[in-house]
């Protein structure tokens, strides 16, 4: 391979040939009909036909040249990125899109009602199962992130090479079954296995979903597409809070249910079978999503060449993606401490009802978190076009700052006004999902986009849910003395935290505008 340059259209794909007269022939009629739609201007520049392991079956790869501009296909010999033309020539609009967004948006809510419904239901099953804050958190945090964070780096590497409705699918499946398994629990043991089966299935969304949209819309309308689609596990949060918050007002009389082939169970036990019923009947609807193209490749004959290529990729822009990492995940120490803890906090702090709880604090979920979802997104795709384009950094180094003054705030309130006060303003910037996969999505070639995201979700995880709440509860039991302390460690983890992340994302913003220019470069 030689080193080319010109506007380049590359077209790839399979054919059968019996003689090579016939390969020539196809090749022809290829450039003769597309000079007759565009005009004399194109001829063939590179075609190379490759034997595949069945029999008269080949690879063939075109690339057809517009002479009147330059593009840098090759370097040292090495193809860096194929299909590049083909992405710039035929970039994807967001028609019909809008279906791919309302099932994983549906999506996304189903699987955040699993993840949070935990929530509301602590002080029942700390008093049913006798285990103490500091279990809660790990059976909120560590118990449902470790096999989260173990299967996530599988999963990323099958999304960057098999149908990722599929794995959609089985995901969906697992982890709504294993959310119904938490109603069967009988021990502390068996309710940490069942989370962790949540975990487990729970890590083939995003890496699927982001890799989806990505190939799905122009990276113009990234952002935005991931926030509309990010905001359904903002409402299904705030499900989980008032489903979580009713079943438990309806039960305050009852000591428990009598349910066919289960037996007696606690009204904590019927929530949980509740959640995870959407999911298994929901599942089938993965289907409607039309698989896109993948587009932005790069052209890695190997395996083994292609692991080499990821492993040069980030070494060469490790300062953008230590920044994204470390401030995203400082970012989610605080985020997941909060919404472990919240619920709990104003129970405790200033003995509010337990379904007042579940009411307000699902509708400050569904208000401000979705309105700051939408908006953080939108605004980044704003800024990023008007030629901003460390603006996924640069939104958020000043939101960490806002968010640690309102958290510190709401954490030490005197009044529960106060307190929501600060929580609403908490819950307009903490939804940062949708941002921080963007940036990635963006600056990462098709290739590597599900591993780089499952690398991003083992530590957004790992410090995020692993960490906070067992990180805000262990602050309490062994630092403050006790449970009635709790809005005060609360206070120091999530200042702390937030604080660093907006530290990490001012330390950044130089090391993104590198990596979007560079992606520009490769990708045209």
């Amino acid at each position: 391979l030689k080193a080319a340059s010109g506007d380049a259209l590359a077209l790839r794909g399979s054919a059968d040939f019996d003689e090579l007269a016939d390969y020539r022939r196809f090749v022809d009629e290829v450039v003769s009909r597309r000079n007759r739609r565009h005009g004399p201007r194109i001829d063939v520049e590179r075609a190379t036909l490759r034997p595949l392991a069945k029999p008269r079956r080949t690879f063939l790869a075109l690339r057809i040249c517009d002479r009147r501009a330059s593009f840098p296909f090759m370097k040292e010999g090495v193809p860096v990125v194929d299909e590049a033309a083909a992405s710039r020539a035929r970039q994807p609009g967001v028609q019909g899109g809008w279906i791919t967004i309302g099932i994983l948006f549906l999506l996304y809510g189903i699987a955040f009602l699993d993840r949070q419904v935990l929530t509301l239901l602590v002080d029942p099953i700390r008093k049913d199962l006798g285990v103490t804050d500091f279990q809660i958190g790990l059976l909120q945090g560590f118990g449902f992130v470790i096999f989260y964070m173990i299967f996530a780096i599988p999963i990323g590497w099958a999304v960057d090479r098999f149908p990722r409705r599929l794995i959609i699918f089985f995901g969906l499946t697992a982890w709504s079954l294993s959310a119904a398994a938490g109603g069967l629990a009988r021990s502390y043991g068996q309710l940490l296995a069942a989370r962790a089966g949540v975990g487990a299935g729970e890590a083939s969304l995003l890496p699927s979903a982001s890799s989806i949209l990505a190939d799905r819309f122009p990276k113009q309308r990234l952002a935005g597409a991931m926030a509309a689609v990010s905001a359904g596990s903002v409402v299904g949060g705030a499900v989980s809070t008032v489903l979580g918050g009713l079943i438990v007002q309806l039960s305050e009389h009852r000591s428990g249910y009598l349910l066919p082939l289960v037996g007696q169970i606690r009204p904590w036990q019927l929530v949980f079978m509740i959640a995870g019923l959407p999911g298994v009947l929901l599942a089938p609807l993965v289907f409607l999503i039309a698989e896109p193209p993948r587009r932005e490749r790069l052209h890695v004959a190997h395996e083994a060449s292609r692991a080499s290529i990821l492993l040069q990729f980030v070494k060469g822009r490790w300062r953008f993606y230590l920044a994204h990492f470390a401030g995203f995940g400082c970012f989610n120490v605080a985020g997941g401490g909060y919404v472990a803890w919240a619920a709990t906090y104003l129970i405790r702090t200033f003995h509010a009802p337990v379904q007042k709880v579940g009411l307000d604090l699902g509708l400050l979920a569904l208000c401000g978190g979705v309105g700051g979802m939408l908006f953080s997104g939108n605004f980044v795709d704003y800024l990023f076009r008007r030629g901003v384009r460390d603006a996924h950094f640069r939104y958020y180094a000043w939101a960490c700052l806002l968010m640690a003054f309102a958290g510190v705030t709401a954490f030490t309130a005197e009044t529960l006004a106060v307190a929501f006060g600060g929580m609403l303003v908490i819950a307009l910037i903490v939804p940062f999902i949708a941002v921080a996969t963007a940036s990635l999505q963006l600056t990462t070639p098709n290739e590597f986009r599900g591993q780089v995201s499952a690398a991003f979700l083992f530590v957004y995880n790992l410090l995020g849910f692993g960490l906070g709440p067992a990180l805000m509860a262990g602050v309490s039991d062994f630092l403050l003395s006790g449970p009635d302390r709790l809005g005060h460690a609360m206070a120091i983890v999530f200042g702390l935290s937030a604080g660093m992340a907006s530290l990490w994302f001012a330390l950044g913003l130089k090391a993104m505008r590198k990596a979007v220019a560079d992606a520009e470069a490769w990708a045209g």
